[in-house]
């Protein structure tokens, strides 16, 4: 991840230097936790963003296990479709930031509870055993390992971590990662 030097930040941009967002902002994120983080750029600028349940993922029309790139902005296709989706946005109550840089710094003001820097979820077959991911939670955030949460069923959310890269113990208790001694 690189910094953004003087020259990089956004005209009137008068915080201090910021990542840049590299890969660029999804227009639906998972991260680590439930539901997903939803962005939505306005033909007025800014962005809008939304921390959606897997309801209101299904409502803004994305399945609860879909990686929704950003909209092209050079394609005028998409700005009908972009405004269309900040509209619905709007109507779950999304917050418009002046910009991506302005909703990131105020993240990170807040942000100053330390974290577990790993994530772990499990998922328990009907068959038996163990299905289990454990990441770092950088990687897990760019494997968009929150998705797990908008499972239905244990079975759905095994299926999950299995396509997310999990490991599978038969037995348990043989999991390194689980205290069931």
């Amino acid at each position: 991840m690189s910094t953004y030097s003087e020259s990089d930040t956004e005209p009137g941009w008068d915080g201090p230097e910021l990542p840049y967002f590299d890969p660029p902002l999804a227009g639906v994120s998972y991260g680590t936790k439930p539901g997903a983080r939803v962005f939505g750029w306005p033909a007025k600028g800014g962005v809008y963003i939304l921390r959606a349940s897997a309801v209101e993922v299904e409502f803004l029309g994305y399945g609860r296990f879909e990686h929704v790139p950003r909209p092209d902005p050079t394609d005028p296709d998409t700005a009908a479709d972009e405004e269309a989706h900040c509209n619905k946005m709007r109507q779950l109550g999304a917050v418009w930031w002046e910009s991506e840089h302005a909703w990131a710094a105020d993240l990170r003001a807040v942000r100053q509870i330390p974290q577990k820097k790993t994530f772990i979820a499990t998922g328990w077959p009907a068959g038996g055993g163990v299905w289990v991911l454990s990441e770092d939670r950088g990687v897990a955030s760019r494997k968009q390992a929150g998705m797990l949460f908008n499972a239905f069923t244990m079975e759905e959310r095994c299926k999950m971590i299995e396509q997310l890269g999990g490991t599978f113990y038969a037995n348990p208790k043989d999991c390194p990662h689980l205290d069931l001694a």
